[in-house]
């Protein structure tokens, strides 16, 4: 039997998807446009893992923002630390919470979870895909073993075990987890919000379908036509995507394969340093949030291209 060569698959899927005669749309918003899109109490879920991939574009223009009582959900790290520490967190969904790259913690998180202050709920990894599985596939729930003779279930009593009706096997009935928001990072989109993900997708390609509205920050902005050199890398869709907006080293601390592939670990021990102490913090958000004026002016504070591009 010859095995199925999946990436050729995907790229003939995506070949013909460029090829379709579209009407022409211009997807292409700011930073600022994708904050004045999400409402106070949204659910937003953010995109990549860890230091990967994430939208920290859009992160650090929903902190200067005026939002708040968020419910997040994301594989975490700086992105949620940074949100909770600016005030803009009610709930918290999560399978797990880490500063990788640089020493120390995440202090707001931790902080957080240790006096109450957010609302949380604690997943197994596969029970958080789970839910994003049963959203995106538009169901209630997803069957799932993971979180079976484990304290998970009895933090979160809102979850509830059944009996397989095939099998009688006892299984993991995982709500799905809802968004009204997607914030993912790309290496490249079209105007029209075709995006393009080097390296592994994580579970950006379900998120993005278990929100109502998605935003897609990119390193690059590129045409349709020069995506067809790539055409097995492009994992998201324009008919999922509201909106898209450029933002060269938008993952920054963290990485965005191959275009950078080493945190920047002085910025985040500096981070790791401020979010200590509350008032050193407020100067952090001052100096690299609430007054920058766009992701080229932080470019800048950070070092300027020279140096982000030894983090290649």
């Amino acid at each position: 039997m010859t095995p199925v060569n999946w990436g050729e698959g995907r790229a003939r899927v995506s070949l013909i998807i460029l090829r379709r005669k579209e009407v022409p749309v211009d997807k292409q918003i700011t930073a600022e446009g994708v904050v004045g899109q999400i409402k106070n109490g949204d659910t937003i879920v953010i995109g990549g893992w860890g230091p990967t991939r994430k939208p920290m574009t859009l992160i650090r223009e929903i902190a200067k923002s005026k939002l708040k009582d968020l419910t997040v959900m994301s594989l975490g790290a700086l992105d949620v630390d940074l949100l909770i520490g600016a005030g803009k967190v009610k709930k918290l969904i999560f399978p797990f919470m880490s500063l990788e790259g640089a020493p120390g913690r995440l202090e707001h998180f931790n902080r957080a979870r240790v006096e109450g202050t957010i609302e949380v709920m604690e997943l197994s990894e596969y029970m958080f895909i789970s839910g994003l599985k049963a959203a995106a596939e538009r169901l209630p729930f997803y069957p799932t073993r993971s979180g079976l003779g484990t304290d998970i279930l009895t933090m979160n009593p809102e979850i509830v075990t059944f009996e397989a009706p095939y099998t009688g096997e006892k299984l993991v009935a995982m709500p799905a987890l809802n968004a009204d928001v997607a914030l993912i990072h790309a290496n490249t989109a079209s105007p029209e919000g075709y995006a393009q993900i080097l390296g592994d997708q994580l579970w950006d390609h379900i998120m993005v379908r278990a929100a109502k509205k998605v935003f897609v920050s990119a390193e690059r902005i590129i045409t349709r036509k020069q995506m067809k050199d790539d055409l097995a890398n492009i994992r998201i869709l324009s008919p999922w995507v509201t909106g898209v907006v450029e933002t060269p080293y938008g993952a920054h601390p963290g990485i965005c394969f191959p275009e950078y592939t080493n945190p920047d670990a002085g910025h985040l021990g500096e981070y790791a340093k401020a979010a200590a102490d509350v008032e050193a913090f407020k100067g952090y958000l001052d100096k690299y949030v609430t007054k920058v004026k766009d992701q080229a002016a932080y470019i800048e504070l950070v070092g300027g291209l020279k140096k982000l591009a030894k983090l290649r």
